[in-house]
């Protein structure tokens, strides 16, 4: 914990991972049971493409996650065929991080970079 700020740059460690170093003591209890905030902490690094669907009334909506990831991109293009509406997330913390793959690139200017590739 007391080495977070240099590790979290050099190692890549998710936004949230100062949280549960804060409430580790309680994950090893035998009688732990995840509350909300820690279920909405939780981050899975996104390899592939997930599908969901919601209805809402009589509409079907679609949603697809695509994934951040550089090598992921390649698989993206397939997913844009008859396409109506694009919801582009950006993590905020990402002003101060670099990519995983290339430690020279700001997150937050790959993702705007990323935005306007998309919407060109």
């Amino acid at each position: 914990k007391n080495n977070y700020a240099t590790a979290a740059r050099t190692s890549q460690l998710n936004d949230t991972a100062m949280y549960f170093f804060d409430n580790v003591s309680k994950y090893i209890e035998p009688d732990y049971v995840p509350s909300d905030a820690d279920v909405l902490r939780v981050r899975i690094r996104a390899t592939g493409i997930e599908e969901a669907e919601f209805k809402f009334d009589k509409d079907v909506f679609k949603v697809v996650d695509v994934g951040g990831q550089r090598s992921e991109r390649r698989k993206w293009l397939h997913c844009f065929d008859s396409v109506t509406t694009v919801l582009f997330c950006a993590s905020l913390s990402g002003y101060d991080q670099t990519l995983r793959e290339d430690s020279n690139v700001n997150r937050m200017d790959e993702a705007m970079i990323l935005f306007e590739e998309m919407v060109n």
